[in-house]
């Protein structure tokens, strides 16, 4: 070291082939950035060096990898964040079912108590509509109603008749109008006979006849006085027919 002969001044770079230099060097930097760098650890190719030289391709290889394994790295964080919570939520989770059943067997209970009542309801609904529906297919009984006034002379007799069938009635009432009469209830049909009732100066009567059986029922009168009498007869009732005999 001590024998080698010093470099003259000549010899040295000068200041402007140093700059000269640095300026060559930084070119040539940026072009392997922009060319070779960029390309091959980023995917970017400004220049289209790194595709005509496929180091694009690399690149993007790279940066895919890059952006997986950061996926992985966001999910692992994820998955362990949920490991965490993972005894929490399944505690809420056991509540939350048990509420369920508990409501469930709740509802269970009220619906066979309402299943319950329901069927009594329905039963009574049931025998109620029975009701009305027999009561609707019994035909209404057709009234009828007729009057009469018919003058009797001393000694002379009437008849007049209902056409009934058996069971049915007819509501009744007569008047001699300030006289008497004497007077026989009956009836008559497919040789039968039947006598309700029977009076002898008799100013008046009402009430009602019961047909004994098919046939015509009513009312004899016949006057024992020596005046004229006249006779008011008024009926109400399920008859087929109504008439004055003789």
């Amino acid at each position: 070291m001590y024998n080698t002969t010093p470099p003259k001044r000549s010899d040295l770079p000068s200041s402007n082939q140093l700059k000269r230099s640095t300026f060559i060097a930084a070119l040539s930097a940026l072009a392997i950035l922009v060319a070779v760098v960029l390309p091959s650890e980023y995917g970017l190719d400004p220049s289209g060096a790194g595709r005509v030289l496929g180091l694009t391709e690399m690149g993007d290889i790279k940066t895919q990898l890059a952006k997986e394994q950061a996926a992985d790295v966001a999910a692992s964080a994820e998955e362990q964040d949920l490991q965490k919570n993972i005894p929490a939520v399944s505690s809420r989770l056991i509540s939350r079912v048990d509420d369920i059943e508990r409501k469930l067997a709740e509802l269970m209970q009220e619906q066979q108590t309402v299943s319950t009542t329901g069927t009594e309801r329905i039963r009574q609904a049931e025998a109620a509509v029975e009701r009305v529906s027999q009561a609707l297919a019994q035909p209404e009984p057709i009234m009828k109603n007729d009057q009469i006034t018919i003058q009797l002379n001393p000694g002379q007799g009437t008849e007049v008749k209902m056409a009934m069938l058996e069971g049915k009635a007819a509501a009744f009432r007569w008047t001699a109008n300030g006289s008497v009469l004497n007077y026989d209830t009956h009836g008559e049909g497919n040789g039968r006979s039947i006598s309700y009732v029977k009076g002898r100066g008799v100013p008046q009567d009402e009430g009602q006849i019961v047909a004994a059986f098919d046939g015509n029922h009513g009312w004899f009168w016949r006057n024992r006085t020596n005046s004229p009498v006249t006779l008011f007869l008024q009926v109400r009732g399920e008859y087929e027919s109504f008439k004055r005999v003789k």
